[in-house]
């Protein structure tokens, strides 16, 4: 789909790269077109010393300009909308519950009170390095359960994802996993 028009083809490959990293809206990326150039030769050398030739759509773009014999095999990483549930029990009992409810929304009490609407669901990578981060949204439920949704973006490419709500441990997922299956947490008695 990013082909490059034919009155760029006499320019030099910096100014086609750049014209079309501004073209794709991806330009914002970077601090500086010098950045963007170095960030876009660094990728080729990488593609040079054997790396996999896999990457985000701005590497396919560096690609395509300044090492095309490697643009056939290259792997655009896919971007996946996740959905998430982490779902509160509450026990069977509501006079103890962990859940305070008003009929619609709800959240955590007692030993759970760090689970509510603006609890951080943080995403990172298997070397701890933060790729996302969002926030569990309202609870809908009883003093029975009470289930919270929320979303967010994630790119493939790294080797696993961890997801973490709170202190509440970490749940760790493939790409495909997360993109087929969403995560779903339970937490409770």
């Amino acid at each position: 789909a990013l082909r490059v028009p034919h009155h760029r083809q006499s320019q030099p490959p910096d100014a086609i790269y750049l014209s079309s990293l501004h073209d794709a809206g991806l330009a914002g990326q970077f601090n500086s077109d010098a950045n963007a150039v170095a960030h876009g030769k660094l990728v080729c050398r990488q593609l040079d010393g054997g790396g996999p030739q896999q990457g985000p759509p701005e590497d396919k773009i560096a690609v395509d300009a300044f090492c095309p014999r490697f643009s056939q095999g290259f792997h655009i990483f896919e971007t996946a909308t996740v959905t998430g549930t982490f779902v509160l029990t509450g026990g069977s009992n509501p006079e103890i519950s962990s859940i305070a409810s008003d009929g619609t929304s709800c959240h955590g009490v007692e030993g759970y009170s760090d689970i509510d609407p603006t609890t951080q669901v943080i995403v990172r990578n298997g070397t701890g390095v933060v790729l996302n981060t969002t926030v569990l949204g309202d609870g809908h439920g009883d003093e029975r359960t009470c289930t919270f949704s929320f979303t967010f973006p994630v790119t493939e490419g790294q080797d696993r994802y961890v997801v973490s709500v709170s202190h509440r441990g970490d749940f760790v997922y493939t790409y495909s996993q997360l993109a087929s299956q969403g995560v779903h947490i339970r937490l409770g008695n």
